[in-house]
């Protein structure tokens, strides 16, 4: 049977769900089944946990700083405290179960966050390095910056490339790491951009967006999602 994999959707102030259709369609593609999660209630957040076979944290809106104990930015964007309380509970659960876990954007900023990292909240004033353009003006599988990624890991099985340029729409970035997360590759002005849990059997946060990639045909990002998928079949069947 295929794994069904939950997908975060954000949550519009009309109180409407909103989802761009690449984040099922890259699931879908590799073989899973997407199911789209609302705004779950608490008492439901274990229950929906065991169903899923994968979770799936996808882009979207700023993360209360209060989660890392920093009180707001000048230049912090709208957040959605529904949804940050909900996210971070379920990340923490399927982590518990050790279920598989992909995190793009926001969903690598909310895995750090989970295991007790920060953030910055406006890398482009907050950071003393000189910062690229991270939300580029070009269509979303446009690769706007190189990345250098680490070898002896398995996401460099997966690509088998050290540097390789990919797509960037965020202002916040990762700063201090979260528990058991390692480094893994890095944009050429020091932003991390993939980060690994070593605690876990799969579990990744990218700061970029493969799924778009995977969509467009390219091969190595289409390898990604097949490998989660794997990992989610694998689960599925203890």
């Amino acid at each position: 049977m295929k794994p069904i994999i939950g997908i975060t959707t954000e949550v519009l102030e009309d109180g409407c769900y909103f989802m761009p259709p690449v984040y099922a369609n890259a699931i879908i593609q590799a073989g899973g089944i997407p199911i789209l999660i609302p705004l779950v209630p608490e008492e439901d957040i274990d229950e929906l946990s065991i169903r899923l076979d994968g979770l799936f944290v996808t882009g979207g809106e700023d993360i209360d700083p209060g989660y890392y104990n920093e009180v707001p930015h000048v230049h912090l964007k709208q957040i959605t405290p529904q949804l940050d309380e909900m996210e971070y509970k379920l990340i923490r659960k399927m982590l518990d179960l050790d279920k598989p876990y992909i995190g793009v954007c926001r969903g690598l900023h909310m895995l750090n966050i989970v295991q007790g990292g920060s953030l910055y909240q406006s890398i482009h004033s907050q950071r003393e390095e000189p910062v690229m353009q991270h939300l580029q003006k070009a269509i979303r599988t446009h690769r706007s910056h190189p990345v250098k990624l680490n070898k002896g890991n398995r996401l460099y099985d997966f690509l088998q490339e050290e540097e390789f340029k990919v797509n960037s729409f965020h202002h916040q970035a990762v700063n201090k790491v979260g528990r058991g997360l390692e480094i893994i590759a890095k944009a050429a002005d020091g932003i991390i951009e993939c980060l690994e849990s070593k605690d876990h059997s799969f579990v990744f946060g990218f700061q970029w967006h493969p799924e778009e990639f995977a969509i467009d045909g390219d091969e190595p990002s289409k390898r990604i999602f097949k490998a989660y998928i794997d990992a989610a079949k694998e689960r599925k069947n203890k």
